[in-house]
């Protein structure tokens, strides 16, 4: 019989890198997955990395995630196509294929494919959120009753992508990070590029074609009434780069439509600042999915041979 862990308990970890979870249009998509030692079928938090929708990758917050996992959960960090590859919905649909791959060859890593979070930084926030609503989810492959994640978490996220969104300027008393202007961004892309730059290429489109109809249409902001899971929002109260009024007025609209949303403001934060990694930033995270997701419980150690390595 297992017994509950408390939330402060920390694991030792198994890094399980470079594994492959899906090939779309042969764009080969892999996951690095961080597994507490001694959790029975621990549940699965999937990391979406930021960078625009246009760069990064699973490897940009490699510790951030590890930090979680010793928590007790097992956490994916995953790649999706970037916007220079496939434009949207290309992004939601890798999601929904590393949802899949949890449910078939995940199994074999002894998770629990029935309890999974999305949790996102900066365009990997956005995408956290949309890919929580319905219409989105609607695209998987699976009938499955509920919904395919049971909560969601964003760090410093866009949630609206309109002009109206553009009203929510950011702090500009605070410098771009260094991390973001030092960017290789693609070429011919104007480094660092705009946000309404970015956003269009996400649709595939450039600046002067892309409406406001169309960036309603994968805003989360907009698809509020799609969202009915409980979800955490975090932002920098200096942010440089996405104002903090993107997460306050999506926690307002959340909470108008009666879901359960939480909000914490760092106070003097910047964009992707180290106070998200802070041990007491990450207990909180993990707070707010052990209450939504279920505690760890011990459990003997898997057999060596129960855990397989990616190629």
């Amino acid at each position: 019989m297992t017994t509950p862990v408390g939330q402060s308990a920390r694991y030792e970890i198994q890094s399980c890198p470079d594994i492959e979870f899906g090939r779309p249009d042969g764009h080969v998509l892999r996951l690095d997955l961080s597994l507490p030692i001694g959790v029975a079928a621990p549940a699965v938090v999937l990391y979406l990395h930021g960078g625009g929708w246009m760069i990064g990758s699973r490897k940009s917050h490699a510790a951030r995630a590890e930090r979680l996992a010793r928590h007790g959960f097992a956490v994916a960090s995953i790649d999706y196509r970037p916007s220079t590859v496939a434009p949207f919905p290309a992004q939601i649909l890798d999601i929904v294929t590393a949802i899949e791959w949890l449910k078939g060859p995940g199994q074999a890593f002894g998770v629990d494919a029935n309890r999974v979070a999305l949790w996102g930084a900066s365009a990997g926030a956005h995408l956290a959120l949309l890919a929580t609503a319905a219409p989105a989810i609607r695209r998987a492959p699976h009938d499955v009753p509920g919904p395919p994640v049971q909560a969601a978490v964003g760090y410093f996220g866009c949630y609206d992508l309109t002009s109206r969104g553009d009203l929510d300027r950011p702090d500009t008393g605070s410098p771009i990070p260094r991390e973001i202007l030092e960017q290789d961004w693609p070429s011919g892309v104007p480094a660092p590029p705009s946000s309404r730059y970015l956003r269009a290429r996400l649709l595939g489109g450039d600046e002067s074609a892309v409406s406001d109809r169309e960036l309603a249409a994968i805003s989360p902001f907009a698809k509020a009434h799609d969202i009915h899971v409980p979800v955490f929002l975090l932002h920098g109260t200096r942010d440089s780069v996405t104002s903090m009024e993107q997460s306050l007025r999506m926690a307002q609209e959340l909470r108008h439509r009666g879901e359960t949303v939480r909000l914490r403001l760092l106070e003097g934060a910047n964009h992707e600042d180290s106070a998200f990694d802070t041990d007491a930033t990450i207990a909180d995270v993990a707070a707010f999915l052990h209450e939504h997701l279920g505690r760890p419980c011990h459990t003997p150690p898997l057999p060596h041979n129960a855990v397989q390595q990616g190629d």
